[in-house]
């Protein structure tokens, strides 16, 4: 089955390729010619640096890519994106972080980090290529320290956000917060995906980020019946219908309505709600009820504990395990020994137990045979 596009990304890309495959329109041919390179490099999976993930870059990796290089040509001022210096390209990420650089509605960027990243993709690229002598962008620092912002609800607050919506959203939002799923994941998803009469779900390999999971459904299987039987959905029908950007501003909406126009503890206001939010709601949701890490991360599609970390430092509950739940690997041993013990142990005391038996079976008969005698004797 292939993966739904719910964002039009696939589409939008091959627009952009067709309407710039011989200059991007708005900067120079010597920036051009080396950002379609790039891109076109990039969507092969070629010239990819060793530290990077290998294989062909997503069409909606490539239009962020495509976004980020054309804001390096406009900030430095349409200058050869090759002779950029090291200095340079310390004082725009610095710019970026003290807000001297805004983005057009006057906000401060944020998520610089990934501005970092971009750069760095782009500059090993050159590198790997030829193109460059020197990698300028050892001493970037990738991360800011601030982690990502978005809107934090508690499990309450979900609840009324989710049993005040419409039937249709409700439902989704239901099965949205119950699997953790990403929102290109859910899209892709059929009724034929359910099974165990709405219980279970299988999220394909063919349309998952990481790796394909059967999860078990603990809080909308209900409601996914109901909606399924509403609106007559076949096998090969899928699940979401309306599209993100109409969903999210619904969520928007409702948020704002419901809770007002304040901050939420993971720095977004209510009226910024959106579709991935309720990923990160149902990450700490789970977060609390999964006993081992490894459940936890299957759930939610994760190949690095990263994000454990994230959410529990985020929920107070980081280093949150004491003495009666560590085992190290000598105590592990330890245990292991005095079990094989107690089991032989248990084994031993099963045999006795058996001669026990056998003895006071023979006891038992025994004693029946005298009894027969005396009566005999008694009666003669």
């Amino acid at each position: 089955m292939l993966k739904r596009d719910p964002y039009n990304s696939r589409e939008r890309w091959q627009i952009w390729k067709a309407e710039n495959s011989n200059s991007i329109k708005g900067i120079s041919k010597e920036n051009s010619d080396l950002i379609l390179a790039f891109l076109f490099d990039m969507e092969l999976g070629k010239n990819v640096s060793p530290l990077a993930r290998k294989g062909e870059r997503s069409p909606c990796r490539l239009l962020d890519l495509k976004s980020r290089l054309i804001f390096f040509v406009q900030q430095f001022k349409g200058k050869l994106l090759r002779t950029i210096t090291r200095d340079e390209t310390h004082q725009l990420f610095f710019n970026m972080r003290q807000g001297l650089i805004l983005k057009n509605d006057g906000q401060k960027y944020i998520g610089i980090s990934n501005y970092v990243r971009d750069f760095k993709v782009f500059w090993r690229w050159l590198h790997r290529t030829g193109k460059v002598a020197e990698d300028i962008t050892t001493d970037l620092r990738k991360s800011d320290g601030r982690k990502p912002a978005w809107v934090y609800l508690t499990e309450d607050e979900f609840k009324t956000l989710a049993n005040q919506a419409t039937s249709d959203y409700r439902t989704l939002m239901w099965l949205m917060y119950d699997t953790g799923m990403r929102v290109t994941e859910a899209y892709s998803i059929r009724i034929c995906d359910f099974s165990n009469d709405f219980t279970q779900l299988n999220i394909r390999k063919e349309y998952a980020k990481t790796f394909g999971r059967i999860i078990k459904l603990k809080l909308c299987s209900s409601f996914i019946r109901e909606f399924v039987k509403f609106h007559k959905l076949q096998p090969e029908d899928f699940i979401f219908i309306k599209e993100p950007p109409a969903f999210n501003k619904y969520l928007r909406t409702l948020a704002g309505k419901i809770f007002g126009l304040k901050e939420t503890l993971a720095r977004k206001s209510y009226t910024q709600m959106r579709l991935y939010d309720i990923r990160h709601n149902a990450s700490c949701y789970w977060l609390k009820r999964y006993p081992t890490t490894t459940g936890l991360m299957y759930r939610m599609g994760w190949s690095e504990e990263k994000e454990v970390r994230y959410y529990s430092e985020f929920l107070g509950q980081a280093d949150s395990i004491d003495d009666e739940n560590m085992v190290t690997t000598e105590e592990k041993s330890q245990y292991e020994k005095r079990i094989e013990i107690l089991e032989r142990d248990r084994q031993k005391t099963n045999e006795l137990v058996k001669e026990l038996m056998k003895m006071i079976s023979g006891r038992q008969i025994e004693l029946q045979d005298n009894q027969k005698k005396e009566k005999k004797e008694i009666f003669v």
